[in-house]
């Protein structure tokens, strides 16, 4: 299971999907209503994604069956980009945390 994470963000946005930058260096891709296995280097997990209203959510499945899902959102009229993630091992919730993102 993979998660990244940084302090400034980069968002472009195709027809098919998103890139997020994390701090000018990690870029995650997620392409509208995916099904598909993406890696990490040697670490696989099973991702699907899409809209629900105006939540982008993905969820990644690990090789062990824990699942990192991620919501995305804008807030406060949309100059506040809010993250959502959350870790999920056994039925067991593992981690639970929010990054607020302002616009600059």
């Amino acid at each position: 299971m993979f998660l990244e994470s940084g302090t400034s963000l980069k968002i472009s946005q195709t027809l098919h999907g998103i890139f997020i930058s994390f701090d000018r260096a990690v870029v995650e891709e997620f392409t509208f209503g995916e099904n598909r296995v993406v890696s990490v280097g040697p670490i696989e997990g099973q991702r699907v994604s899409g809209w629900d209203g105006s939540e982008f959510i993905a969820e990644t499945m690990g090789e062990k069956g824990a699942v990192l899902a991620e919501r995305w959102s804008l807030a406060e009229g949309g100059d506040v980009l809010v993250r959502d993630i959350s870790v999920i091992e056994k039925d067991e919730l593992r981690l639970s945390t929010r990054q607020v993102f302002d616009r600059q």
